[in-house]
């Protein structure tokens, strides 16, 4: 079963190699926003399989805190 899941970025780079991704995936997506300084907003429709290969693709392409 598939469900709309959302992700915001303000960075363009960010935006066009997500959606590239998802193009290249098959994955169904709709994407918002003008412009860096309001962000762009994606609702993505996956199944589990497909959340798990976007989230894993997110982690490896975003920046995130490591903790110490």
């Amino acid at each position: 079963m598939r469900k709309w899941y959302n992700f915001e970025t303000r960075f363009i780079t960010l935006r066009d190699d997500l959606r590239d991704f998802l193009k290249e995936s098959g994955i169904k997506y709709e994407l918002s926003g003008i412009s860096a300084a309001e962000g762009y907003h994606f609702e993505i429709l996956c199944n589990s399989a497909e959340l798990e290969k976007v989230n894993n693709w997110l982690d490896e392409n975003t920046i995130t805190e490591v903790s110490a």
